[in-house]
């Protein structure tokens, strides 16, 4: 991890998670315009700054290849976000993975920075504070891949329920700087955008 490109950039891997059904919402979240960019965007622009690769996770391509980033579908279509972190962990070219969903617009770069910095020899790392987990803002180590291909092949589905054959981190953040009440804010009704 502590090793850089020749741009300066860590040797790790960004994906945004852009592939979920929106049927609370009604049409692609990652899409949707807030602030005079598509969601999608603003998700990926937290994590750009830390990564020499990104990667769409997405279940629908076409819209996204405008883009021009690299684009991936679930190996194991239907099992929800697991198999968006599959699919990341299986593509990406780097051993640190960072996985952020399109539609939590108010993640600050600093909780990647306090993520990456608590890592250590964790398979996985995501932060915890007094209302869950937040299991779509994480960071996975590859090493992870195995025992996520195996929960899907088994039917596990839940990212929680993957977890328990793995050696994972849920770190608090409360007490951080950069930790808000809104940090976590997602965005599952056109209405969400207004809070």
């Amino acid at each position: 991890m502590n090793q850089v490109t020749r741009e300066g950039k860590s040797k790790i891997t960004g994906v945004v998670l852009a592939g979920g059904q929106s049927r609370r919402f009604g049409r692609d979240k990652g899409l949707y315009l807030y602030r005079d960019k598509p969601l999608f965007m603003h998700a990926l622009e937290v994590v750009r700054p830390l990564c020499d690769e990104i990667l769409i996770s997405t279940n629908k391509t076409d819209p996204y290849q405008k883009f021009h980033y690299p684009i991936i579908t679930d190996t194991y279509p239907g099992c929800g976000p697991l198999a968006g972190i599959h699919s990341g962990l299986s593509e990406a070219s780097h051993e640190t993975v960072l996985f952020i969903a399109c539609d939590t617009p108010n993640v600050p770069i600093e909780l990647y920075r306090f993520l990456l910095g608590n890592m250590a020899s964790y398979e996985a790392i995501m932060p915890m504070h007094k209302n869950g987990i937040e299991t779509l803002c994480a960071v996975y180590d590859r090493r992870s891949l195995g025992k996520i291909t195996k929960s899907l092949e088994a039917g596990k589905y839940k990212i929680l329920d993957a977890h328990q054959s793995m050696n994972v981190r849920y770190i608090a953040v409360e007490d951080e700087g950069f930790y808000s009440a809104d940090i976590f804010h997602n965005i599952n009704f056109r209405s969400d955008l207004e809070k």
